[in-house]
C-alpha cells in the first residue's frame, strides 16, 4: 500500500532546482525515504545519483572523500545532477562532502538529504550551511491521513480512539488496526532511535540512566519538568546517580532524535520566554501508549494535549505553554503571522467545569482569540471563548484561523 503525502511532495516540487540544499528531517521510520523515492519517481526522470545509508553495508564503504569521488564519477557535465543522500548523518563529516558538491565548479548539483536528527549538522561545520539550506520536518501520519486510509474519510469514536492510542508512525505497517503488531514495530523504532541517534552519536556506553529518563518524560508529558527536580527525585529514591548537566544533555538529545518536543513557557505578563520552565510532549501517540502502558494513572487529558500539540506544530504554529498572573496554566500559546492565540484542551466541557477550564483564558484580559478544544461539549455560555471539537480540529475541519 503506497501512501502519497502531498504536503511534502508539493514542498519538494516547489524547491526543485532552487539554489538550496534540501534537508528532510524526522524521527526514524516516519516516511522520509518513501517521500524522497516518490518525489524522484514523479518529478526527476534523469541524472539521478541515489545513495541509501540506511544500509550499513553501504555506509561502511564511504567516508566524506569517497562520497565526493563516487558522486563525481556518476555526474554529467553541463546538466543538473540530482543527488539523493538518505540518512547521510551515518557518514562521519558528511557536511564536508555536501558543501563541496554544492559549491562544485565543474558539475551542477541539486542536493537532497535526509536525517533522523534535528542537529544533524555538527557544531563545528554548521556555519558552512548558513543560508544554504531549505528544511522541512516530516511528522508522523496525522488524524486526517489515518481516517483517509483506514476509515474511508470518516471521523468517529473508533477512528479517533485508534489515532489517540496508536499514533501515526505505526502506519508504516499495513496491519495498522492490530495494535499488537503496531507495538512490535514501535519497539524496534524506539530501540533504533536510542541506539543509533543517541547512544552511538554521543558515545554513551551505559544507557540505563538515558532510558530511565526517557520513560520519565513519556510518563510526564504535559507536566512541568526541570533538571533540578528530576535530579533530586532520582537521588532521593536511590534509583540513579546522575548529574544535572547530564540530565540536561539527555533531555536535549532525546528531542534532537525527535522522540520529544520541548515546549517552553511564555510569561504573559512580562511578554517573554521563560528559560527555566519547560514541558515535554511525545512525537508520536503510539510511542506514548507503548511507554505508558503500565502507568494506570496516566491522565487522558495529557494525551489529548499531546495530540493537539502535534497538529499545531504540523500546521506551522510556534508553540509555547504559559501561566497567568495567578499561576493558572494555559495549555498552549501559539504564534503565526504576528497573531497570538490562547488554547486550553480538555476531554469534556460542561457547565460544571467551564469555570475551571476557562479561568486562565479569561484572566489574560487581552484581545487575543481564546479557544477550548474538547472531545465533548455541553455548555450554555462561552463568554467569548471559541469552542472547537477535538475530532474536527485534528481532522482539519475546524481551524484556529476560521
Amino acid at each position: 500500500m503506497e501512501i502519497i503525502r502531498e504536503k511534502y511532495l508539493n514542498w519538494l516540487k516547489a524547491e526543485k532546482d532552487t539554489n538550496y540544499i534540501k534537508v528532510i528531517t524526522g524521527i526514524r521510520r516516519v516516511g522520509k525515504t518513501t517521500i524522497l523515492n516518490q518525489y524522484r519517481r514523479l518529478f526527476v526522470s534523469e541524472n539521478v545519483i541515489d545513495i541509501d545509508f540506511n544500509d550499513a553495508r553501504v555506509a561502511e564503504q564511504f567516508d566524506w572523500r569517497k562520497l565526493i569521488d563516487f558522486v563525481e564519477s556518476k555526474s554529467k557535465p553541463n546538466e543538473v545532477n540530482y543527488v539523493f543522500l538518505d540518512e547521510v548523518q551515518e557518514i562521519k563529516e558528511f557536511e564536508k562532502a555536501v558543501i563541496t558538491l554544492f559549491s562544485h565548479k565543474k558539475f551542477k548539483y541539486d542536493i537532497y538529504i535526509t536525517g533522523s536528527n534535528s542537529k544533524m549538522f555538527s557544531a563545528e561545520l554548521v556555519t558552512l550551511f548558513s543560508g544554504r539550506t531549505s528544511e522541512i520536518q516530516v511528522f508522523p501520519f496525522d488524524f486526517n491521513e489515518i481516517c483517509e486510509i483506514f476509515f474511508n474519510h470518516k471521523t468517529n469514536e473508533e477512528s479517533l480512539e485508534k489515532y489517540l492510542m496508536q499514533g501515526g508512525i505505526g502506519l508504516v505497517i499495513p496491519e495498522y488496526k492490530d495494535f499488537n503488531l503496531v507495538k512490535k514495530a514501535l519497539v524496534k523504532i524506539y530501540a533504533s532511535c536510542i541506539k543509533n541517534d543517541i547512544k552511538a552519536r554521543h558515545t554513551i556506553r551505559y544507557s540505563e540512566s538515558l532510558e530511565r529518563l526517557c520513560e520519565y518524560l513519556f510518563n510526564n508529558v504535559g507536566r512541568k519538568v526541570s533538571a533540578n527536580n528530576l535530579e533530586n527525585y532520582l537521588v532521593s529514591n536511590k534509583e540513579i546517580k546522575i548529574s544535572k548537566n547530564t540530565i540536561i544533555n539527555y533531555f536535549n538529545w532525546l528531542c534532537d532524535a525527535f522522540l520529544f518536543y520541548k515546549i517552553k513557557y511564555y510569561d504573559i505578563r512580562g511578554k517573554q520566554i521563560m528559560k527555566t520552565k519547560v514541558k515535554y510532549y511525545a512525537t508520536d501517540l503510539g510511542m506514548l501508549t507503548l511507554k505508558t502502558s503500565s502507568n494506570i494513572g496516566f491522565n487522558k487529558g495529557f494525551r489529548l494535549e499531546n495530540a493537539v500539540l502535534l497538529k499545531l506544530l504540523e500546521d506551522g504554529y510556534e508553540v509555547y505553554t504559559g501561566e497567568d498572573e495567578l499561576k493558572h496554566e494555559i495549555d498552549f500559546i501559539v504564534k503565526k503571522d504576528n497573531s497570538i492565540k490562547y488554547i486550553q484542551v480538555c476531554d469534556e466541557l460542561n457547565n460544571k467545569n467551564f469555570e475551571r477550564e476557562s479561568r486562565s483564558l479569561l484572566s489574560t484580559k487581552d484581545a487575543y482569540d481564546k479557544f477550548i478544544i474538547t472531545n465533548s461539549i455541553s455548555v450554555s455560555q462561552t463568554l467569548g471563548i471559541k469552542i472547537l471539537n477535538l475530532s474536527d480540529f485534528l481532522y482539519g475541519e475546524s481551524k484556529l484561523d476560521n
